[in-house]
């Protein structure tokens, strides 16, 4: 059927990400990457967190290495930084023996694979093969559903009805334990969230074409299911279609996920795979609602009911794809309020988003999650709101303050280029400067040479 061929693509040169606060490791892979026969354009080298993003911000990255144990971010940070960027870029974990249960950890949050160092050049090669092929040749496995109508192993006809009447009602304490053992315990947890996921099924399959038949919508509703599957499936969940292009994916979380900025982050994570996944795998395009996080099983009805508000939410807001029911709350507490009203309310947190900018740009290890809490926004729709309103996005924002104030103080004073880079939040004067290069065309000394 063509709606399901394979999309062959043909491979290209690829960019690599390395980084490890111990430089020799950091040289020592990328020598190994440059001398294998792999087609990469270039290796890229970030000795902390903070360097390794402004590469995701400023070059297309194909795959990162990164240590799991650096002092100015770790990993588990940077993995979930990343994928809030591009959740589709493969990540591997580059650890010391002993930190076995942080890697676990890393590899749920995403990451693809745990190597232990030292790492042998054999095997280094091997996984970046496997992940490059793996990439490229995922979508495979979303082709040719023909005939493939059925659910997905755990869920029948009859579950998925029995957990549609139990977010749509009430649940009762004393209804818990029967509630678990239906779903066979696989919801035995104390913490869920619910993100309730709306597909446009106008267009879609490899080739993007007009699904204007019940058999072909059928066939695309049932892909989008297993790729939903696929993508939750580092956590305990239930997904479930709800009516037409709807579904909800019930994710139970742990105790230490509920918790501080990781709380909002590792759902806008999940909300944000699925998204792309769909897209990439089966051009579907999506609207994703995220509930809060709420403890109980009784709890469900009212996550799922959060979980259509912050999709209605989508709706309204055009361009933005996912939405968390707390920046509902924050950008509009009023029902009431007129569409000049939200603009204004949006134009207000703008505003004092450049205030905080402009008063940090400077500080070292900035982050986009410190900027979010400034004012009372997710990540993800603080980002959103600023491009609407600006034209651009935060991090460009940010490196161009950076590199502004830069330009300045080489021309204007006798600093040198590594007081510079302190000066303006940067680690490394080689980082500086490559930032440089990148944002202006020129490099440093070229500028004190002709003063322009």
């Amino acid at each position: 059927m063509e709606l399901w061929q394979v999309n062959e693509r043909g491979g290209s040169m690829v960019n690599i990400l390395v980084v490890d606060d111990e430089p020799m490791i950091c040289k020592g892979v990328a020598t190994i990457l440059k001398q294998s026969k792999l087609d990469i354009n270039e290796v890229f080298i970030a000795y902390n967190g903070f360097e390794a993003l402004d590469f995701i911000h400023l070059e297309k990255i194909d795959l990162v290495f990164t240590d799991i144990q650096m002092e100015k971010m770790n990993g588990i940070e940077l993995i979930e930084n990343i994928f809030l960027e591009d959740p589709s870029i493969p990540i591997v974990i580059l650890s010391a023996h002993g930190e076995f249960e942080y890697a676990q950890k890393a590899i749920r949050f995403g990451a693809k694979e745990y190597l232990v160092k030292p790492i042998t050049p054999p095997h280094l090669i091997s996984v970046v093969t496997k992940l490059l092929k793996e990439k490229e040749e995922k979508g495979q496995r979303f082709a040719n559903w023909e005939g493939s109508r059925s659910l997905p192993g755990h869920m029948t006809h009859e579950t998925n009805y029995y957990l549609n009447e139990l977010v749509t009602g009430t649940i009762h304490e004393s209804e818990v334990p029967t509630i678990k053992e239906t779903l066979d315990n696989r919801m035995n947890g104390t913490y869920f969230s619910i993100l309730t996921i709306k597909l446009s099924l106008e267009r879609g399959g490899i080739h993007d074409q007009e699904i204007s038949t019940l058999k072909d919508r059928s066939l695309l509703k049932y892909a989008a299911l297993n790729i939903m599957e696929e993508t939750a499936s580092q956590w305990s969940h239930l997904v479930f279609n709800n009516h037409n292009s709807t579904f909800t994916l019930l994710l139970q979380i742990t105790e230490e996920e509920s918790r501080g900025s990781m709380r909002v982050n590792q759902l806008l994570m999940v909300a944000q795979m699925i998204h792309t996944n769909l897209m990439k795998y089966l051009n579907v395009k999506s609207l994703i609602g995220i509930s809060r996080i709420h403890e109980g099983i009784t709890q469900w009805p009212v996550m799922y009911k959060e979980a259509l508000e912050s999709l209605t939410c989508c709706e309204s807001n055009k361009g933005h794809y996912m939405f968390y029911i707390e920046d509902k709350d924050s950008i509009n507490p009023d029902p009431d309020v007129t569409i000049a009203g939200v603009d204004e309310a949006n134009n207000r947190i703008v505003y004092e988003t450049k205030v905080y900018i402009e008063g940090h740009f400077c500080d070292k290890g900035l982050k986009l999650q410190d900027i979010a809490d400034a004012v009372h926004l997710s990540p993800n729709y603080l980002s959103y709101l600023f491009k609407k309103v600006m034209g651009t996005n935060i991090w460009d924002y940010v490196t161009k303050l950076r590199m502004e104030e830069g330009k300045r103080l080489i021309l204007t004073t006798d600093k040198r280029r590594y007081e510079i880079s302190e000066e303006i939040g940067y680690e490394s004067p080689e980082h500086f400067s490559k930032i440089f290069k990148k944002h202006f065309g020129i490099n440093i000394s070229e500028v004190k040479q002709t003063g322009a």
